[in-house]
């Protein structure tokens, strides 16, 4: 939990600090202007929001609330609910990715957005197999 929060206030002061950086040091170039803008705001708002999240857990979380969530956390029925979730989701977003990527391949995207599109086909190619043949050997 203290690594967690300790986290949260690095990404704060580093999100400070990109924010600061934009505004003072970088006010010449708008690509890197921005860019630290961006990822100032995003870690910004996600260390603070994590902040708040666990001082609220942290106020009403009770032994026993803590013991439940562990119960459904490790229950039978929930982790092969989670499994097949997961299963039913790569089986839809496989041809889904594949027809986005034929598609934008089709009408002319740019080069870049296709070929990210098909590494991330090519990618969860790659985690299927391995996550097979892992879990094969493993049961």
């Amino acid at each position: 939990m203290k690594k967690e929060i300790l986290i949260s206030a690095i990404g704060l002061a580093a999100g400070v600090v990109l924010i600061l950086l934009a505004m003072f040091v970088f006010t010449g170039s708008t690509t890197i202007n921005g860019a630290c803008y961006g990822f100032g705001a995003a870690l910004l708002a996600l260390s603070v929001g994590n902040l708040i999240g666990k001082s609220v857990v942290k106020s009403v979380e009770t032994p026993e609330i803590r013991k439940m969530q562990e119960i459904e956390v490790n229950d039978e029925r929930n982790i092969r609910i989670r499994e097949r979730a997961g299963w039913n989701t790569v089986r839809i977003f496989t041809p889904v990715l594949c027809f986005l990527t034929l598609a934008s391949a089709l009408i002319g995207v740019e080069l870049y957005v296709t070929l990210t599109a098909c590494g991330l086909v090519v990618l969860l190619a790659a985690l299927s197999i391995g996550s097979h043949i892992y879990y094969d050997k493993r049961l």
